[in-house]
């Protein structure tokens, strides 16, 4: 015999049921789901129904290339993007494959693809870094 189940006081979609919801449990609680995602992520029923699309690997630079960022989102994720950045700009900075270690630009390169930054912001980061180099030196000239 089966026990009785209480029936649940509201569908609000759980972590460990199958998903996607349906389009209109999505539609009663997207308020909800959206606001609780990390910034530059979605649920997947936002990528399905909204979008009509798969739910990409890289969710944030995704939705960076489809200006689908607000102004306090976007920051929160370039900011992410700038640390994981500068981090790899390290001294000795390493990076697994899986298959063994790669160091240098190789390392940088991988780690900046793992993280998902997309090549605009990197040129930008890189050209600013060459130009605050350029600087250092014109004045290290200057107080020798």
């Amino acid at each position: 015999m089966r026990r009785k189940t209480k029936p649940l006081k509201d569908d609000f979609p759980v972590p460990w049921e199958d998903r996607p919801i349906s389009l209109e449990r999505w539609r009663r609680h997207r308020e909800i789901m959206m606001r609780n995602q990390y910034p530059g992520s979605r649920p997947e029923e936002w990528w399905l129904y909204e979008r009509q699309m798969p739910e990409p690997p890289h969710q944030a630079a995704a939705l960076y290339a489809m200006g689908e960022l607000p102004g306090a989102e976007l920051e929160q994720v370039k900011r992410d993007w700038r640390q994981r950045y500068e981090n790899a700009l390290g001294p000795g900075f390493s990076y697994n494959t899986g298959d063994g270690w790669l160091e240098g630009a190789a390392a940088r390169r991988a780690h900046y693809r793992w993280a998902g930054i997309p090549r605009e912001l990197i040129k930008q980061w890189d050209a600013e870094r060459r130009r605050q180099a350029k600087v250092i030196r014109k004045l290290a000239k200057v107080t020798a």
